[in-house]
């Protein structure tokens, strides 16, 4: 669970990164003035820019329940090859969505990713929640 949790991260911290240079990006070309970013209300952002923010928040709903799943078996010392797959299908199908989310964008494809997601991630805690 180490290396998909680590991965999870990786992912995280680099839409970090990248929702801030689109956000500059923006501002440096004009398209935004960095006034915008006092109250997030006064002008519409270009898309890319919205996209970005928009995957960075979702990376804060469904993987914080994954961090506390990995958090949970580290402390019971518990693994298996089950648990194993399914962590390692949570953060493909994370990666998959930040992709499809940043690029094409086709709502379709990212409600199957995120759902696909949500099937490890809810296998990953009947498992543990079997162990307690």
């Amino acid at each position: 669970m180490k290396e998909p949790l680590a991965l999870l991260l990786i992912l995280m911290a680099s839409m970090f990164v990248v929702a801030f240079v689109c956000r500059m990006w923006a501002v440096k070309f004009g398209e935004l003035k960095l006034s915008h970013y006092e109250t997030f209300n006064i002008s519409k952002e270009p898309g890319y820019v919205t996209k970005t923010t928009n995957n960075l928040n979702n990376l804060f709903q469904l993987p914080p329940i994954f961090v506390a799943a990995c958090v949970l078996a580290f402390s019971l010392s518990y693994t298996s090859d089950p648990l194993t797959f399914n962590a390692w299908g949570f953060v493909i199908s994370r990666y998959i969505h930040t992709l499809v989310h940043i690029t094409i964008n086709q709502v379709l494809v990212r409600s199957l990713a995120f759902g696909i997601g949500l099937y490890f991630l809810v296998a990953i805690w009947i498992e543990l929640l079997t162990k307690i």
